[in-house]
């Protein structure tokens, strides 16, 4: 169940063009602490007419297991776009930071 939730996930990921930067720093739980997490898509509907923000739904994983975590949004220009790739930024997070990222 985990191999084949990780899978889908990778897959999710690592099909998006390199253009496409979906590994994003946010301050999470709170400000002045950070979090790696992916960006899965531009929040439009209801949520972001109601809140009247451009938001960025943002899926935290936890450690070690990558596969929970919390879907949150964040507005855009909270969020910072890293230069990692999925795979890199997996490793961090299950390694619990132990492998620096390049």
């Amino acid at each position: 169940t985990i191999y084949s939730a990780i899978t889908q996930m990778t897959e999710t990921f690592t099909k998006t063009s390199d253009n496409k930067k979906n590994v994003v720093l946010v301050e999470y739980p709170r400000k002045g602490s950070w979090a790696v997490g992916f960006a899965t898509k531009d929040n439009t509907g209801e949520i972001s007419n109601k809140t009247q923000k451009k938001l960025v739904n943002v899926f935290i994983p936890t450690t070690p297991n990558p596969t929970s975590g919390f879907l949150l949004m964040f507005p855009k220009e909270e969020i910072i776009f890293l230069d990692m790739s999925f795979e890199e930024a997996s490793r961090f997070i299950v390694s619990a930071g132990t492998s620096n990222p390049k």
